[in-house]
């Protein structure tokens, strides 16, 4: 492992992060250097830098986003670090909740799927987890084991796949034109989803459909703030 000895201090794990929204870039990459075992070494914000960085400045573990810009493959620079540095820890991170989308990032050679809206806590645990392994394991589906543990999210209501991906777009503050974009669908699709999660988390706005999940946990219509 590229560890990294700091003098008096814990061994730290180097991290390399590429996205291209700079809020979530700038959030992730303070969350993780709270934590005394991580170090954030470099930021990109395309996937075809990631090679050329690796080469010169290797890190651990690098997280990459499965959306980036127009022309940029995250899963291409996935299967391009597991053939050229196959030692790297490789965390694809993405607001998707489809199930298909880490099967995917498993196939292409990445070590984890991370979810976005994971709580800080759990994203800094699943880090430090995939960074401490001495050897690559199984793949690591942060988005199953999530909801195992959080049961009073959306599976409670009864969302489906593509409803539960609809509220975690809402919760980035896309627009129903954006989110169909997004998804590949149209947006009197999307309009049509936005109703039945509204409908199954018993709150009548977009707002309050957010809210009920601000902390990790769902809640009736009457205790949304």
């Amino acid at each position: 492992m590229n560890v990294l000895e700091t003098e008096g201090g814990p061994t730290l794990f180097s991290i390399g992060i590429v996205d291209d929204h700079p809020v979530f870039r700038l959030g992730l990459s303070r969350l993780l250097e709270t934590d005394p075992d991580l170090h954030v070494a470099w930021e990109l914000t395309d996937a075809t830098s990631v090679l050329p960085t690796l080469a010169v400045n290797p890190v651990d573990v690098v997280l990459i986003d499965l959306v980036l810009a127009v022309g940029q493959d995250s899963l291409a620079a996935i299967r391009g670090m597991r053939r050229m540095h196959p030692e790297v820890r490789v965390i694809m991170i993405s607001a998707s909740l489809d199930p298909e989308v880490a099967e995917a990032a498993q196939i292409c050679g990445a070590d984890a799927y991370l979810p976005k809206d994971l709580p800080a806590a759990e994203t800094l645990a699943a880090v430090r987890s995939i960074a401490r392994v001495s050897s690559r394991e199984r793949f690591r589906n942060f988005l199953t084991e999530g909801m195992v543990k959080r049961p009073n999210g959306v599976l409670e209501y009864g969302l489906t796949k593509r409803e539960a991906q609809v509220l975690a777009e809402l919760r980035r503050g896309w627009s129903n034109r954006e989110i169909a974009s997004h998804l590949g669908v149209s947006t009197s699709t999307v309009n049509k989803h936005v109703q039945k999660v509204l409908k199954k988390l018993r709150v009548r706005t977009r707002a309050q459909a957010i809210a009920s999940f601000a902390s990790g946990t769902s809640r009736p219509q009457s205790e949304v703030c």
